[in-house]
């Protein structure tokens, strides 16, 4: 029985190791993480055009005028 936990001991370690030096798919992480910065960083930048378009879509859809806004949706 001690002979199979240590087997299985090693075996699990020798499969951490090679875990841990594998390389493959390293890329595709930065990658992502890199176009999630970005996406990030534009949503900041245009946050007001994006907030400004979201409550007019939003209020054409429930055909409500938002706060200060005297314009006809054509409703």
């Amino acid at each position: 029985m001690k002979n199979l936990i240590r087997r299985a001991y090693i075996n699990m370690n020798s499969k951490k190791e090679a875990f841990k030096n594998d390389e493959r798919g390293v890329s595709a992480i930065v990658a992502t993480v890199l176009l999630l910065l970005i996406v990030v960083l534009m949503a900041a930048v245009f946050y007001d055009t994006i907030a400004e378009w979201f409550t007019e879509t939003m209020a054409k859809i429930f055909n409500t005028v938002p706060a200060g806004d005297t314009g006809d949706f054509g409703g």
